[in-house]
């Protein structure tokens, strides 16, 4: 892209889009057909094809193949100037930002009515609009960071790469990366959720004690009301993981997050499941993913229906209503029956039940249940760590 840039072609948002489709077409190891198909598409004249064949060769000497990385990045960023763009034709003479546009782009219908609103209130007012503009673009950006669960900084290339890629591909090497993201993750979950509580808190009951108190800074007029702080409520956790060839990796780092969140939980137990169940401590995950190995559960069928029972005729019992149950599957098992029954009874005795799925289509299945239970979609980190900071 920057080397056609440079020689003058015209390479805009349009044109990186139209190469995203094509190259979800042909096969990228076809130099012949990926250099015809973008020469057709890039290249006018008869100058912009040759100069087009000498750099294509240039570039492609040595296998310096166009990375799916930069490919990625261009985009995004094509997207993201479309969304600017279409932002600004939705804000007909406000003269907006882009950050602004890119904000109003990503926000709710109601709420870019209020923002187009208070746009007209300090235009027509002749108010600072400038210093308006700032002020609403501040709190676009913190709607979209709190709608994201976390307030998560741009990530350099290798944090995307593990972000945005499906768990179950991180390779061994990886894994220590993936963990340390993880604790990041956590980190900017719990301030993102201490921030809310603090803005949320003073919706408790009145304070009218410390209200007179303050009042006497203003002459006796309560123009401060004070509020009680909301008591912190608990909440008592029970994670069923389904521990498969295919679902141990996922397992492990759905665990990681839920606990490292905290949550001011009461209590959290979790439990491995595959034909049978047996609960784990969850002081130390470190070594997770060998201990599950070492156990008699491992390499054996998945039986969530025989799972779900088991909690349910547990001694003394583990469900209760003040329970969420969280359950780490793909909802791929035996029995199905079986295991829609047992989640209808357990659904009646806990408080709720939220299912992480790691897959990017669900079975037929977890359409079915998702009727039942929050059925949320956690196949990357980026996805977990959403779905964990609505827990």
């Amino acid at each position: 892209m920057h080397i056609l840039r440079g020689e003058g072609f015209l390479v805009g948002s349009d044109e990186i889009l139209d190469m995203a489709r094509l190259f979800n077409k042909v096969d990228l190891e076809e130099q012949i057909q990926v250099r015809e198909s973008l020469k057709s598409m890039l290249a006018k004249s008869p100058r912009e094809r040759r100069i087009f064949d000498e750099r294509f060769e240039e570039f492609f000497v040595g296998k310096a193949v166009l990375t799916e990385r930069e490919l990625i990045k261009d985009i995004k960023e094509a997207q993201r100037q479309r969304r600017i763009d279409t932002a600004k034709e939705d804000l007909p003479g406000y003269d907006v930002s882009d950050d602004l546009a890119e904000a109003y782009a990503g926000a709710t219908g109601q709420r870019k009515a209020w923002l187009k609103n208070m746009l007209d209130y300090a235009q027509d007012g002749n108010r600072n609009l400038p210093l308006m503009k700032e002020y609403l673009k501040r709190i676009a950006t913190g709607w979209l960071s709190a709608e994201a669960g976390f307030g998560m900084d741009a990530p350099d290339d290798e944090d995307e790469g593990i972000l945005n890629r499906n768990l179950t591909s991180i390779t061994e090497e990886e894994v220590p990366h993936a963990l340390r993201l993880i604790e990041a993750l956590v980190r900017r979950i719990n301030l993102a959720s201490e921030r809310k509580r603090r803005r949320t808190g003073r919706r408790g009951m009145p304070d009218l004690r410390r209200t007179i108190h303050e009042s006497l800074r203003t002459g006796g007029v309560p123009v401060r009301p004070v509020y009680k702080k909301r008591p912190r409520v608990s909440r008592n956790f029970l994670i069923l993981c389904d521990i498969s060839e295919s679902m141990v990796l996922f397992s492990e780092f759905a665990l990681r997050f839920i606990v490292s969140l905290g949550r001011e939980s009461g209590k959290t137990r979790a439990f491995i499941f595959s034909e049978g169940v047996t609960e784990i401590g969850l002081g130390d995950l470190t070594h997770f993913e060998q201990n599950v190995k070492n156990s008699s559960l491992w390499r054996r069928g998945t039986d969530i229906g025989s799972a779900l029972n088991y909690l349910i005729e547990a001694s003394p019992p583990v469900l209760d209503s003040s329970l969420t149950l969280i359950v780490l599957s793909d909802a791929k098992t035996i029995a199905q029956p079986l295991a829609e029954a047992a989640l209808m009874e357990v659904e009646r005795r806990v408080r709720s039940i939220v299912w992480l799925n790691p897959d990017r289509q669900f079975s037929s299945f977890a359409e079915r249940i998702a009727e039942r239970v929050v059925m949320l979609r956690s196949g990357t980190l980026d996805e977990l760590a959403r779905a964990c900071a609505r827990l």
